[in-house]
């Protein structure tokens, strides 16, 4: 009688396709939310470079410029900006920010910078 009942549960394979998810969830979990992040990361350090560049051709050639920061787009943390009207290479343009990566378990605090001159 013992060794019938071993046997059928060997067999029996019900809960596979559960225990293989609750196995797998998580990985594919932290791997979605880690493309996510990188993703927003590009996308801040893209518009960051945008904003200077900007900042930096709109001051140079004209007198009445907005604030560097409305050419700046991207979601939280808001970036410093610096604008030198005396640099050797014309109106320069400096700006820094720190994003932070939450991933789970995972964080991180990368440090961006971007600069542009314009003569």
């Amino acid at each position: 009688m013992g060794q019938g009942w071993a046997k059928g549960l060997r067999a029996d394979d019900s809960g596979a396709t559960a225990i293989e998810f609750a196995l797998i969830a998580p990985v594919f979990l932290a791997l979605i939310l880690g493309i996510f992040h990188l993703s927003m990361l590009g996308f801040t350090l893209a518009n960051l470079n945008y904003a200077v560049e900007k900042g930096a051709r709109c001051s140079a050639i004209s007198t009445n410029c907005p604030d560097v920061e409305t050419y700046y787009y991207a979601p939280n943390p808001a970036p410093v900006f610096t604008v030198d009207k005396t640099a050797a290479c014309g109106t320069s343009v400096r700006a820094t920010v720190t994003y932070q990566v939450n991933v789970l378990i995972y964080q991180a605090s990368i440090p961006l910078s971007a600069s542009a001159c314009f003569p």
